[in-house]
C-alpha cells in the first residue's frame, strides 16, 4: 500500500521552490487537472501573508524545468494569485541529488543497524544456549523489528491518503530511522528478562521441574507493565508534537504514532510467542 501511492518530495524528484505574495489559497485540484500531462504537483504553505510554493515534477532536465516555471507563472497570474513577477519574492531551483545520497545512506543504516543489532543479541543470549538457542531471539529481533518498520510505512501512506500535501521526504526517512533504532528497545528487555529466568531456573528446567513456556509467561507478566507504561509515556509526548506541531512535526510524529501502538502489541504478542514457537518445534520440547 506504501508503494502504491509514492508522493515523493522535490529532494527527491527536483524541482522548484517559489515563495510568492498573497494570501489567496491554491486550488490544487485545479492546478493538478491544468498540468496533469506534465505529472507536476504542487504543495503550498502560508507564512504570514506569503505563499511558499513546492512544484514537483517527474523530469529533472534544465529546459524542462524553465518551460514548466514559465507555464505555472502564467497560470498564477492568470488565475488572479500573482498579478506580475514583481509578486514572486523568490525562486530556487532543486535537483534531485538528495536521492541517491539518502538512498544509500538509509540503505547502508538499515543493513548495518539489523545486522549489529543481530550479532549483539546473538552474543548476549549464547550464555542461555544449553536450554535455549540464541539466533532464535536474534532472528524473532530482526524479524519483529522489520514488522515495525513495514507497520509505520503503512502508517505514512494512510497519512498520505488522508492528507494530499504529505510526501515521503527527509523527514520519513528520520522517522523511519528513528523507528529502526528505539524498536528494538522492547524486545530486548522482554528477552533480556527470559535470559535472566532461564538462569535463575536452570536447576529446574536441567530436573524438568519448570517448563520453557512457563519462564517466558512469567517473563512476559514481570515487564508487561514496564512495556505498557514505556509506550503511553512516549504515546502522549508524541501526540503533543502532533498536536501543537506545525506540518514536520506532524509528518513525523505521525509515523512514531504508529510505530508505539504497533511497536507495544509486536514486542508483547509476536516477539517472545514466536521465539518460544519456533524454539519448541526445533528442540520439541514444552
Amino acid at each position: 500500500m506504501f508503494i502504491s501511492n509514492l508522493r515523493w518530495s522535490i529532494e527527491f524528484t527536483g524541482g522548484v521552490k517559489m515563495t510568492i505574495a498573497g494570501e489567496k489559497r491554491i486550488d490544487t485540484k485545479d492546478f493538478a487537472k491544468t498540468f496533469s500531462k506534465d505529472s507536476l504537483a504542487i504543495k503550498y504553505i502560508f507564512n504570514e501573508g506569503n505563499t511558499d510554493l513546492e512544484i514537483r515534477s517527474l523530469k529533472s532536465d534544465v529546459k524542462y524545468t524553465n518551460t514548466m516555471l514559465a507555464s505555472v507563472k502564467k497560470y498564477l497570474q492568470d488565475h488572479g494569485y500573482i498579478k506580475s513577477d514583481k509578486d514572486i519574492i523568490s525562486i530556487s531551483f532543486v535537483w534531485p541529488t538528495v536521492w541517491e545520497y539518502m538512498k544509500s545512506a538509509a540503505k547502508q543504516a538499515l543493513i548495518w543497524g539489523i545486522a549489529i543489532m543481530a550479532i549483539y543479541v546473538l552474543i548476549a543470549f549464547v550464555g542461555v544456549r544449553e536450554y535455549f538457542k540464541p539466533w532464535i531471539f536474534s532472528l524473532v529481533t530482526v524479524l519483529t523489528l522489520m514488522h515495525d518498520v513495514i507497520m509505520a510505512a503503512w502508517g505514512y501512506w494512510l497519512w498520505m491518503h488522508l492528507n494530499q500535501l504529505v510526501v515521503v521526504d527527509t523527514v520519513f526517512v528520520m522517522a523511519i530511522l528513528t523507528v529502526l533504532g528505539y524498536s528494538v528497545n522492547d524486545t530486548i528487555i522482554i528477552f533480556d528478562r527470559v535470559r535472566e529466568n532461564i538462569i535463575k531456573y536452570s536447576d529446574q528446567l536441567r530436573k524438568g521441574t519448570k517448563k520453557m513456556y512457563e519462564i517466558f509467561d512469567e517473563s512476559l507478566y514481570q515487564t508487561m507493565r514496564r512495556s505498557l507504561f514505556t509506550s503511553l509515556s512516549t504515546l502522549i509526548v508524541v501526540a503533543c508534537m502532533y498536536y501543537f506541531g506545525n506540518q514536520l512535526f506532524k509528518d513525523f510524529s505521525f509515523v512514531i504514532l504508529v510505530w508505539v501502538l504497533f511497536g507495544t502489541y509486536s514486542s508483547i504478542f509476536l516477539a517472545a510467542p514466536g521465539a518460544y514457537r519456533i524454539n519448541r518445534l526445533l528442540s520439541k520440547k514444552e
